[in-house]
């Protein structure tokens, strides 16, 4: 093992000690562990961005000035300046400009995601659950296959009445239709189940990934 190996092994032992010092308290050691991750994934961030956006899209275009390309990234060159006056003049209105061109570019972009990487294929799964060759088997009935069918759309449907009853809940003083309660309850369980499955996930992965840090550092401490 060579000795940048032996201080890097070193150095992520003793900021994994100073991260389990939180379980002391708020210690200073927990905050000095944070605050260098921070900096860490700030700098090397930038260097990132620096390296793979600004200069190859942004700085190297300009020297072939006045050709299309170097036309089009005084366009992000110049969004980018405008950007960086607003940490010092906080109230310019030139500096919402690229705000809003970035904005509209990631509302956009989550949307477009949102609807094809999720949206629609699910939608596509519920209309494929009542396909009649999925619903029968050898002529019969498969009571499970249209069970699991109907409950994902009650589940849906449950699910989207819920901000819905909620939005129109205040409405209603004079009187409260129960089964629209019982719906919205519906829908809520159904929400907290898909949140504590995200949340097992997460748990689960962040778990795995601390045993396996951890037998790592018994490996290493084997080794002397």
């Amino acid at each position: 093992m060579s000795t940048v190996d032996l201080l890097l092994l070193l150095a992520g032992l003793v900021l994994s000690l100073m991260v389990f010092s939180y379980l002391l308290g708020d210690t200073l050691l927990f905050g000095i562990a944070m605050y260098t991750l921070v900096g860490m994934t700030a700098g090397f961030t930038f260097l990132v961005l620096l390296q793979k956006v600004i200069l190859p899209m942004a700085i190297y275009p300009l020297s072939t000035f006045p050709q299309t390309s170097a036309l089009l990234a005084l366009v992000p060159l110049v969004l980018s300046l405008l950007l960086v006056w607003l940490l010092f003049k906080k109230s310019s209105k030139l500096s919402g400009i690229p705000l809003g061109f970035l904005g509209g570019v990631v509302a956009a972009t989550l949307i477009v995601g949102v609807t094809r990487g999720t949206l629609v294929p699910q939608l596509l799964n519920i209309v494929n659950a009542f396909d009649p060759n999925k619903m029968s088997s050898a002529g019969l009935p498969n009571w499970i296959a249209i069970f699991e069918a109907f409950m994902m759309l009650v589940g849906v449907l449950a699910v989207l009445f819920v901000s819905h009853h909620r939005k129109n809940k205040v409405k209603q003083d004079a009187f409260s239709h129960s089964w629209l309660d019982g719906l919205s309850g519906f829908g809520q369980m159904f929400i907290g189940i898909t949140f504590g499955a995200i949340f097992v996930g997460l748990f689960s992965t962040g778990l795995v990934a601390l045993i396996a840090y951890i037998q790592y550092l018994v490996d290493f401490a084997r080794l002397w």
